[in-house]
Formats: C-alpha cells, structure tokens, sequence
C-alpha cells in the first residue's frame, strides 16, 4: 500500500494532525512537513535547498534509529516478556541510546 494512503486509513493524520511531523516526499499533501520538488525545467530557490537539507538531516537520523531498532535482537525473535512492559522496555533502551549518543 502507498504510504500516504497507508497514513490516511490507519488513522495517524488525523491523530497527528496537531503534532509537528516530517516525512518523506510519499506524503505530500498531507499535514506533515516533506521537501519540496524541483518544479519541472526549473530549479529550486537558495532557501528551498536549504529547507530539504534540514528535513532530510533529520530524515536521516530517525532512519537510523529506525535500522538499529530493526537490528535489536529481541525484535528478531520475539519478545517474551510481559506485553504490558514493552513500552517501559523500549522507553528505557531508547533513552540509553539517545545517553550513548550524547543527545
């Protein structure tokens, strides 16, 4: 499924309607904040490029975290633990990574 209709039918642009959200070129003409296209025979302003530099900075950087969390082993196997803790779990590791980083 498109990601953009994938976002309207599970509900997430009306849930997230509120909050700041940047995305991917596949959800223009949604709430969230995507890069801007080159218009067709023409160029990007100066301000436009800088624009699609800091959205795809920090693209970028949730990607990553999106691998490493794909890379955690106990999303390989399955987790075994309580499923009402999982949260906590994942809060607490992404808080760790986030002191890792320095962040």
């Amino acid at each position: 499924m498109h990601d953009r209709k994938a976002f309207d039918e599970c509900g997430w642009e009306d849930r997230l309607s509120e909050t700041p959200t940047i995305a991917d070129p596949a959800y223009q003409g949604t709430h969230a904040i995507t890069p801007r296209k080159k218009p067709k025979g023409g160029e990007l302003s100066t301000n436009d490029k800088a624009n699609n530099k800091t959205i795809s900075s920090i693209r970028s950087a949730v990607e990553r975290c999106i691998a490493h969390v794909k890379n955690w082993k106990i999303l390989a196997t399955g987790y075994r633990g309580r499923l009402a803790e999982l949260p906590t779990i994942i809060r607490i590791i992404a808080a760790l990574e986030f002191y890792r980083l320095g962040w």
